[in-house]
């Protein structure tokens, strides 16, 4: 080789040279003409501190990176010389960096730093592929997804490693991550030891599923990630059919709320459902209609929701002399009432207004929780305390106000016209069912198990004569529409009146519901 072309030869070696210094790397065009591969290093550190973060180190609660954590970085926008570019980076526990090949769209000579002012990054933690929450393409124009329905961890300190969604959109001679999702960590007790439960975390629908193991002591412990701005209060959860109530909280990125509750008792006699009857109370409903038997002055809940007493047609006599079991009451019939007030008894049918709960006049004005008049507080030497009637308001609430997600679409309570046990009636759907609609070719009783309730059609009574038992439902509220009328729902023919108003001697029925307390 002659002098000239050594001289040459070192002159593109230098130039070589120079070009891979001061952080500045050429990239070769991929083989498969998608794209050019450029090798990337970059610092990574978080943000936040250690009272709103939890962390892999759940003994310091600091953040820390662990082998097998990825970074996928993305341009913003279109670069002006690389184009578009994507790629995955590895985290080296030796040096503290994350390191790997990045694909841009056109060939780039600059330095890192200038590429990466133009992009994104987002923390894949290790074994994020296992849950299904983050989705990454490949390629120079790839992208991030994650799906919020995939966001359920059995422990707290996995929640945090692969739900927090950390993020950050600015360059500064290196990326530091901010949580994007904060985490709401659950600790259910008084569940049944050792066994296998479903749980569902319904925010504004989207839902979030999973299942537990309990512990020996009936203990459930899980987590998920949930969006900021999320009024928790506003969320349902459901743990083996459970309602459990939120606390009054509204999530801020980053944080855990840590949530201990212990699964409500259902009282006895009472179904397992919730609904909502007002944006701050729910209650639970009785397994069915309300009956009182003439000959031991006792008062029940009929065996069966779809269950009736009194025939169409049928005349059950002066203050039903022909008839034994009473379940189609005149307004207030609960046999006490206060001081100064007449009390009349269950099965009382005199067809004079005047005769019924008197000295509530005033419309829409309720007898009030515990009131003497209310059916609820007189039979609760036997049925226990607590039970009462609905008031005109809530009955509305029930029915118009509240949504579920009950396979319909369209968010509706509850379904009329269906037939249980070749009863005709309403089906309720619970505040948490996410399950299809009833139908009368469907199985009540797994309907009833979620906490479905069911109002039977059992007609009414005028006097003592009984019309309607199979295709009107009546039920009393405790609410008064005017001095001699009172609110009740009625229902017929495919239509419902929540807050219906009729003359307080007519005999409707009573469905007795119980408050949901934590």
């Amino acid at each position: 080789m002659n002098t000239k072309n050594i001289l040459k030869t070192l002159a593109l070696a230098m130039l070589l040279v120079s070009a891979c210094n001061k952080n500045e790397i050429a990239n070769d065009e991929n083989t498969d003409k998608k794209g050019f591969a450029l090798p990337v290093t970059v610092n990574v550190t978080r943000e936040g501190d250690d009272a709103t973060k939890a962390t892999y180190n759940e003994s310091t609660r600091k953040l820390e990176f662990s082998a097998g954590d990825k970074l996928f970085v993305k341009s913003k926008s279109f670069h002006a010389v690389a184009g578009q570019f994507a790629g995955t980076l590895d985290y080296d526990a030796v040096s503290g960096k994350f390191s790997g090949t990045v694909t841009t769209q056109k060939q780039y000579t600059g330095t890192i730093d200038g590429l990466m002012a133009s992009a994104y990054a987002f923390l894949l933690p290790a074994g994020y592929e296992s849950y299904g929450f983050y989705s990454v393409g490949n390629g120079y124009n790839a992208t991030i997804t994650y799906d919020d329905t995939k966001a359920f961890a059995l422990t707290k300190k996995e929640a945090v490693e692969q739900f927090s969604f950390e993020s950050v959109d600015e360059y500064n001679n290196g990326f530091a991550l901010a949580p994007m999702k904060a985490i709401a960590s659950f600790t259910i007790s008084g569940l049944t030891a050792n066994k296998e439960v479903a749980v569902s975390f319904n925010a504004s629908g989207t839902v979030i599923s999973g299942n537990v193991t309990t512990s020996a002591e009936g203990v459930a412990t899980f987590a998920v990630g949930v969006s900021p701005g999320r009024k928790l209060e506003n969320c349902t959860l459901t743990v083996d059919g459970n309602n459990i109530a939120m606390p009054t909280k509204t999530t801020v990125a980053g944080h855990i709320y840590n949530i201990s509750r212990s699964v409500p008792s259902v009282p006895d006699g009472a179904l397992i459902g919730q609904f909502s009857v007002s944006d701050t109370k729910k209650v639970y409903f009785s397994k069915g209609n309300l009956q009182y038997t003439k000959s031991t002055g006792k008062w029940s809940f009929m065996t069966n929701q779809y269950s009736t007493v009194e025939t169409h047609n049928q005349s059950v006599g002066t203050n039903y002399a022909s008839q034994n079991v009473v379940s189609l009451f005149g307004w207030g019939t609960s046999g006490s009432a206060p001081s100064g007030q007449t009390a009349r008894a269950s099965y009382y049918t005199n067809a004079d207004n005047t005769d019924y709960v008197s000295n509530i006049t005033t419309t829409g004005v309720s007898w009030g929780t515990g009131s003497e008049w209310d059916w609820g507080t007189a039979a609760a030497s036997d049925l226990g305390s607590g039970w009462r009637t609905l008031t005109k308001d809530e009955w509305v609430y029930l029915f118009n106000t509240r949504t579920v997600n009950n396979g319909q679409g369209s968010g509706k309570s509850y379904t009329l016209g269906q037939t249980v046990n070749d009863v005709l009636g309403v089906v309720l759907y619970p505040d948490d069912y996410t399950g299809t609609t009833y139908t009368t070719s469907s199985d009540w009783s797994t309907f009833e198990s979620a906490g479905c309730v069911f109002l039977p059609a059992a007609g009414y009574r005028s006097g003592p004569y009984v019309y309607d038992v199979g295709s009107s439902g009546n039920y009393w509220s405790s609410t008064a529409s005017s001095a001699s009328n009172a609110y009740y729902v009625r229902f017929i023919s495919g239509t419902v009146n929540p807050a219906n108003n009729s003359s307080r001697y007519r005999g409707y029925s009573v469905r007795l519901v119980r408050p949901v307390t934590e």
